[in-house]
């Protein structure tokens, strides 16, 4: 147990040893305080939304800025809440960095230094592996508690253009609460902010709901 601490609190693995305390620390507080584990989630298909502007300027969903974003979606960043995914690289970097330092007896910091890119990369691979099947069973378990809510049928708003590939937002009311959600026209024809329509579908993926324009 001391050679591991001793390890641990490596000037290469400190940091790594921190961050996990951290994690480990955070996931109390979910569990007692009742964070929402979905607090700091990022929302990847917003890379992907019209932005209306009083000009009418739509944002370009090939831009350069959403390569990022298809690097994460690779390796699955939008399969499970942030925390999570945070919490797996930090993890697998630690236990990676643990092992080669204690059996490959490293002791030069500029080497163990220079092994944390591919340590990154190898742990990229291991959110990919996990992140499939823990977003599936973070899914059913529904953590929140709250029952799930049929959009299909309902009447919504337009609150950024949506079209058949591209992904906006619309805005409905259930139980009294405004609720907004991700949405794509299920027609070639483009919806504009405003313009009142109806849920008709939901995507294979599940990421965002289909809507055709409600004729009154």
């Amino acid at each position: 147990m001391k050679e591991l601490i001793e390890i641990s609190f490596s000037p290469v693995n400190a940091f790594f040893t921190i961050m996990s305390i951290i994690m480990v620390i955070y996931w109390l507080l979910v569990i007692i305080a009742g964070i929402d584990p979905d607090l700091f989630s990022v929302d990847f298909d917003s890379a992907d939304i019209d932005v209306d502007t009083d000009l009418d300027i739509e944002a370009d969903g090939d831009a350069d800025g959403n390569g990022f974003i298809k690097i994460l979606e690779y390796f699955n960043f939008d399969e499970l809440p942030l925390m999570f995914i945070i919490t797996i690289i930090f993890f697998s970097m630690w236990l990676v960095g643990v092992n080669i330092t204690y059996y490959l007896g490293i002791e030069s910091t500029l080497l163990g230094f220079l092994l944390i890119i591919p340590n990154f990369i190898l742990s990229l691979f291991v959110v990919k592996l996990f992140s499939k099947p823990l977003g599936y069973l973070y899914k059913q378990v529904n953590h929140k508690g709250e029952p799930e809510i049929d959009f299909l049928g309902r009447r919504c708003r337009v609150v950024s253009s949506v079209s058949h590939d591209k992904t906006g937002q619309i805005e409905l009311t259930v139980n009294g609460d405004p609720i907004k959600i991700y949405a794509r026209s299920n027609t070639q024809e483009k919806l504009a902010t405003g313009q009142q329509a109806v849920i008709v579908g939901e995507s294979e993926d599940k990421k965002y709901y289909l809507v055709e324009k409600f004729d009154y």
